[in-house]
């Protein structure tokens, strides 16, 4: 994979979390649902690091 793609990858993918965080409710938000922006925030830290 190119450094481009990857780039690329990791913006889409910083633009899914931004996404899902605009669309949370904090009077709904569950602990589950901050465990998985934690996920996605450590899938993105993994990537960076690949770049």
């Amino acid at each position: 994979m190119s450094e481009t793609t990857k780039v690329n990858y990791l913006k889409e993918r910083l633009e899914n979390f931004l996404t899902v965080l605009d669309e949370m409710d904090p009077a709904t938000t569950q602990v589950e649902d901050i465990d998985r922006l934690i996920s996605m925030m450590d899938e993105l830290e993994e990537k960076m690091k690949e770049v």
